[in-house]
């Protein structure tokens, strides 16, 4: 029997809105693959299975540590690239954000 998973309404809150919920869950379900580790891989499939939330993950030591190793990386990353090249890549993110928007709702 396939495990439950959460889906990305899980994950709206009032600081997110449905098109960020929908990457968070996104980039879950690819920390889930083992992209990101074992340490995050577990974290991910506990939050996606609904037994732990994700405010609770990010508290527990182990997924913190992997969490904060990771971003630093991203940061050194991003701190890497030229202005131009930081451009580019804030543009694909608004383009990668709109694509998860929800089109507005038909008015009948």
């Amino acid at each position: 029997m396939p495990e439950h998973h959460v889906g990305f309404e899980e994950f709206v809150t009032p600081g997110r809105d449905r098109a960020r919920a929908r990457v968070v869950h996104e980039a879950l379900r690819h920390l889930a693959d083992g992209s990101g580790g074992e340490v995050l891989r577990e974290m991910a499939q506990e939050v996606l299975s609904g037994r732990m939330r994700l405010h609770e993950a990010v508290r527990v030591g182990a997924y913190s540590d992997a969490l904060t190793e990771s971003v630093e990386t991203a940061q050194e990353a991003w701190e890497r690239l030229s202005p131009e090249q930081r451009e580019e890549r804030t543009a694909e993110a608004r383009r990668f954000l709109a694509s998860r928007a929800e089109p507005p709702a038909a008015q009948g």
